[in-house]
C-alpha cells in the first residue's frame, strides 16, 4: 500500500511519527534539498538572550541551517549560548570537496571521557568549544571561492550535516550515557531551561552537553509539536549501579514534572528509569495554560520497560 500526504493520507497521518506501531515502511521516496554553499557564523550570548535572538534566527531567510549549545560548564551551567548559523551565499563557481572522514575523533572521545570523571574537565570543554574549535573549522569550499566572499569561511550543506559518532563510543567501566528530548513550546524555553538547571544542580548531574534546536508544528497523529517549540536535547553521564540508575530514575522523573508544567512533551532512551505514572497523565496541547488534560483527549505514548520512551503533548490519539 502506498501512503502519501494525498494518497491515503489517513495513514500517512498515523506512519509518519508514529515509531513503528501502525506499520512497516518497506520503501520510501524522499525528497532532497541541494547541497547549497552556506557561510558559517557563530556568536556567544548569554541564555537570557537567546529566545529574542532564536526569533529573529527563524525570521531570517538568509539561514539555512542552525543550532545551539548551551553551556554544561559547573561556574556557567545553562547561562551562556553559541549559536551557530549557516548562511546562504552565491554559489556560482563553487567547487564542494567530497565529504572526508571527520577528524580529531580520539581527540574528541578524550575531552568527552575526562569530562565525565571531572568538573574542571566539564569546564575546559565549554572553554574549548567557545575559544579553540572554530579555529579548526573545515572550510571546505575551494579559496578562491571563500575571498569573493570576503575571506568568510564557506562550507556546503552536507559538511555541518556530516559529524562523528564513534566519538560518543562508551567503553568506560560500570559506565553509560543517557540522551534525553523535551519539547518545548517556544514561550517557555527560559522557564524550562531556569528549571533545568535547578534540578541539574541539586542532583549533581553529570550534565555532558545540551543543545537547542528550533521543531516546527508538525500535522500527523503522534506529533512533538503540535505547535511551533523549541527540542532541548540534554546528554547525560551516569554510573550503572544501583545508586547510579536511582539517581538518574529521580532527576529524569523530576525533569518530566518540569516538562509537564510547561506544556512539554519528551523523549527519553529508555523507559526503565520513567516512572509508570510519568507515562500514564496527560500533557495538554502547547498553547493551553492549564496543565489539566483537556476533557476527551487521550495521551499518545510508546513504552515498555527497558526500551525507547516517548510522550507526546496529548495528540486526539484515539
Amino acid at each position: 500500500m502506498t501512503v502519501s500526504r494525498t494518497e491515503n493520507p489517513e495513514l500517512f497521518d498515523l506512519i509518519v511519527g508514529g515509531y513503528g506501531l501502525f506499520g512497516i515502511i518497506l520503501s520510501a521516496e524522499i525528497d532532497v534539498v541541494p547541497n547549497a554553499i552556506y557561510r558559517s557564523e557563530r556568536e556567544l550570548i548569554a541564555t537570557s538572550d537567546l529566545p529574542g535572538r532564536l526569533t529573529r534566527i527563524i525570521a531570517d531567510p538568509s539561514v539555512g541551517l542552525m543550532y545551539t549549545h548551551i553551556s554544561t560548564a559547573p561556574g556557567s551551567l545553562l547561562d551562556e549560548a553559541l549559536i551557530y548559523t549557516y548562511h546562504h551565499t552565491d554559489e556560482s563557481g563553487a567547487e564542494r570537496a567530497p565529504l572526508a572522514e571527520v577528524g580529531s575523533v580520539k581527540m574528541r572521545r578524550l575531552t568527552v571521557n575526562l569530562a565525565k570523571k571531572s568538573t574542571a574537565f566539564r569546564s575546559f570543554k565549554w572553554w574549548a568549544e567557545k575559544n579553540l574549535e572554530h579555529r579548526a573549522e573545515a572550510c571546505t569550499v575551494t579559496r578562491a571561492q571563500a575571498m569573493k566572499d570576503g575571506e568568510a569561511c564557506l562550507v556546503s550543506r552536507n559538511d555541518p550535516m556530516h559529524d562523528s559518532v564513534p566519538y560518543l563510543r562508551n567503553a568506560l567501566k560500570n559506565d553509560t550515557d543517557i540522551l534525553q528530548e523535551y519539547f518545548i513550546p517556544r514561550d517557555q524555553l527560559l522557564p524550562f531551561i531556569d528549571g533545568l538547571r535547578t534540578i541539574v544542580r541539586q542532583h549533581d548531574a553529570n550534565l555532558l552537553n545540551a543543545s537547542v534546536r528550533v521543531v516546527g508544528k508538525e500535522d500527523n497523529r503522534l506529533t512533538y509539536a503540535p505547535a511551533p517549540a523549541y527540542s532541548v536535547v540534554l546528554y547525560f553521564n551516569q554510573r550503572t549501579d544501583a545508586d547510579g540508575n536511582a539517581r538518574m530514575a529521580r532527576l529524569t522523573s523530576e525533569l518530566i514534572d518540569l516538562a509537564r508544567a510547561r506544556a512539554a512533551g519528551f523523549s527519553c532512551p529508555t523507559s526503565s528509569i520513567i516512572r509508570r505514572s510519568s507515562w500514564s497523565r496527560p500533557i495538554p496541547r502547547f498553547g493551553r495554560s492549564s496543565p489539566q488534560s483537556e476533557s476527551g483527549t487521550r495521551t499518545a505514548f510508546s513504552a515498555t520497560p527497558g526500551t525507547n520512551a516517548t510522550r507526546w503533548p496529548s495528540a486526539n490519539a484515539q
